[in-house]
C-alpha cells in the first residue's frame, strides 16, 4: 500500500505542477510561431508546382490515401490546403476559435504531409512530434489563456496548474521517448552495428556525400566533408556512442531542474541535427523549435516584453 502511495505522488508531482496558465498559453503562441516557419520549409517541394497544372495520379500513394480513395494529385488544391493550414497557424498563435484552428492544422498537414510523402514514396517523419504536440494541446485548454478566445468569452480565473501542467509534460515526456523510440528502431534495423565505425552511418555518410549526382562535366558532386569522415572508422564510431547515449540519456532531461543543465543539453541536441542534417541530410534541421516545451515561458516572454518589444516599437533613432 505505502509503495501504490508513493507511485501515485510521483505520478501526481510529475504530471499535475510546475507550469501555470500562463505557460501553456505563451507555449501555443511560440510553438505556433515556430510551426510558420516548419510548414514552409517541410512544404516548399509542393509549393513549387504549378497550381494550374496538370492533375495526374500518384504511383505509390500513402496508406491513409490508399483507405481514402485518393488516387491522384490536383495542385491548386496543395496551395488552398497550404493557404488554410497558414491562416489557421496564425489564429492558433491568436486563441481565435483555438481548437477548431487546432483540428483544421492537423487536417491540413495530413492533406500536405499525404501529397508529399506519394511523390517521394517514402514515408517521412518530420511531423511526428509536431503532430503529437497539436493532438496535446487540441485536448488541452491552452485556449483559455493569452487568447482572443479568453477575452472575448470574458475568461479571468484562468486554468489550474494541474489543467496548465499535465498537457506540457505529456510533450516532455513524448519527445524523450521517441529518442528511444528512435535507438529501439536502429538496433531493430541494423542491429548494434549501427553504432559501429564500419556500419549503417559510414554507409550513410558515403551514399549522401555523392547524392547530388554528376555536373555536365561528368564530375561527381560530393560533400567533401562526408565522404571525409566516412574515411575514419574510429571517429565514426566515437560518435555513434555518442548518439547513442545522447539519445538513451534523454529521459534524464525530465530529472534536471537547472535551467541552464537544460539548455545547454537541448543545445547539444540541436547541434547533433544541424550535424545530421549536414553530414548525412537528415532533415530534422527545424525540429530544435519544439523543445520549448522543456522550459517555462514566462520569464522569456516577460523579458521579450521589457527588453525586446520597446525597442521594436521605438525604432532605429535619427541622429541630429
Amino acid at each position: 500500500m505505502a509503495f501504490c502511495k508513493s507511485i501515485n505522488r510521483i505520478w501526481n508531482q510529475f504530471f499535475f505542477t510546475g507550469f501555470s496558465g500562463a505557460s501553456l498559453g505563451l507555449l501555443r503562441m511560440y510553438i505556433g510561431i515556430g510551426l510558420l516557419f516548419f510548414h514552409t520549409y517541410q512544404f516548399a517541394t509542393v509549393l513549387t508546382l504549378n497550381p494550374i497544372g496538370a492533375m495526374y495520379y500518384f504511383v505509390e500513394p500513402i496508406c491513409y490515401f490508399k483507405l481514402l480513395g485518393i488516387q491522384y494529385h490536383i495542385p491548386a488544391l496543395s496551395f488552398v490546403m497550404y493557404i488554410i493550414l497558414m491562416y489557421a497557424t496564425v489564429l492558433m498563435i491568436a486563441g481565435k476559435n483555438t481548437r477548431t484552428s487546432i483540428l483544421v492544422i492537423i487536417l491540413c498537414i495530413f492533406y500536405l504531409k499525404g501529397v508529399r510523402d506519394s511523390f517521394s514514396g517514402d514515408v517521412h517523419h518530420r511531423y511526428i512530434i509536431p503532430m503529437q504536440i497539436l493532438f496535446l494541446f487540441l485536448l488541452s485548454k491552452c485556449g483559455e489563456v493569452h487568447s482572443r478566445d479568453a477575452r472575448q468569452r470574458h475568461i479571468h480565473e484562468g486554468i489550474q496548474e494541474w489543467e496548465a501542467s499535465w498537457p506540457i509534460k505529456t510533450m516532455q515526456l513524448y519527445v524523450a521517448l521517441f529518442y528511444i523510440w528512435s535507438v529501439i528502431a536502429k538496433v531493430r534495423v541494423s542491429g548494434w552495428v549501427w553504432f559501429a565505425g564500419e556500419g549503417r552511418i559510414q554507409e550513410v555518410l558515403i551514399k549522401r556525400s555523392v547524392r547530388w549526382g554528376v555536373t555536365d562535366q561528368g564530375e561527381v558532386v560530393k560533400n567533401g566533408l562526408s565522404f571525409e569522415l566516412a574515411q575514419h572508422p574510429d571517429l565514426i564510431q566515437f560518435f555513434g556512442i555518442l548518439v547513442l547515449a545522447f539519445e538513451l540519456g534523454f529521459p534524464l532531461l525530465l530529472l534536471i531542474k537547472s535551467v541552464k543543465l537544460r539548455l545547454a543539453f537541448i543545445l547539444g541536441v540541436t547541434a547533433f541535427h544541424i550535424s545530421t542534417f549536414v553530414l548525412m541530410d537528415v532533415n530534422f534541421l527545424l525540429i530544435p523549435f519544439v523543445y520549448l516545451i522543456f522550459f517555462d515561458l514566462v520569464p522569456i516572454h516577460q523579458w521579450l516584453k521589457s527588453r525586446a518589444w520597446p525597442l521594436f516599437r521605438r525604432g532605429p533613432s535619427i541622429a541630429g
